[in-house]
């Protein structure tokens, strides 16, 4: 009897001392699971059409912020705009490609345009594409910046959209080893061929262009930021109102 007593007690001295050993195992497995989860939506909405197109086309903030540029405000962009221009866009209704891009290339800055001949913007947009301004007033896009390359002369920038427009029609690339499949990469690669330099960013094994490096290139003018260009506008119409 005392040996059984004995037992059970070892027995449930064992149990007691290993049971957090458990319960943090339990834990562990359900975090894997929860990890493993989580990494499968994000594959599935990079690589897997249908529902990568449904997740970013998608505006997962569907109500008006006070920072949705307007068509005044285009306008005024594209009067200030000369060929070559790189127009730069973030956009808190699409917040989904802000983490995404502040998850790879540590930037909140998304999207990037580079303005053509006819003053239409060349860009990824599905694929590579030619898009008006209003483009920007669809999406309600909540920052913009409009920055002019230190080129060379003319037929510089006759190389770059060249090169642009020679690319339209590529698909998107979620993978961005094509560099003219995504909209950043279209315009560093074609600013970069010309011999413009746009600096890359090493992002998980490959060399990609963030959306902020074209404020980065040497020389470069930020000619609008909404940052700064919307206080303006609005001292000046309290100004008036004044």
């Amino acid at each position: 009897m005392n040996k059984r007593k004995g037992k059970s007690k070892h027995k449930g001295e064992y149990s007691r001392e290993y049971r957090p050993l458990y319960k943090h195992s339990t834990l562990v497995r359900f975090a894997g699971l929860g990890a493993g989860i989580a990494c499968g939506a994000i594959v599935a909405a990079l690589f897997v059409p249908p529902i990568r197109d449904r997740v970013f086309a998608t505006r997962l903030w569907p109500w008006t912020l006070p920072w949705d540029t307007n068509i005044a405000e285009l306008a005024m962009l594209k009067s200030l705009a000369l060929p070559g221009d790189v127009l730069v866009e973030s956009n808190l209704h699409g917040w989904q490609w802000v983490a995404l891009s502040l998850f790879a290339t540590q930037t909140s800055w998304v999207h990037a345009a580079i303005v053509d001949h006819d003053y239409s913007l060349i860009t990824v947009h599905g694929k590579a594409t030619k898009l008006d301004w209003s483009i920007y007033h669809q999406w309600g896009s909540t920052r913009l910046a409009l920055i002019r390359p230190p080129y060379t002369g003319s037929d510089q920038i006759n190389d770059v959209l060249a090169y642009a427009s020679s690319k339209l029609g590529t698909g998107y690339d979620p993978s961005f080893r094509e560099h003219a499949g995504s909209c950043n990469g279209l315009v560093g690669s074609a600013l970069t061929q010309a011999g413009v330099p746009v600096k890359m960013r090493r992002c998980y094994g490959r060399d990609i262009y963030a959306a902020d490096s074209f404020f980065a290139i040497p020389g470069a003018e930020v000619v609008w930021h909404s940052d700064t260009g919307r206080r303006k506008s609005s001292s000046l119409v309290c100004t008036v109102k004044a």
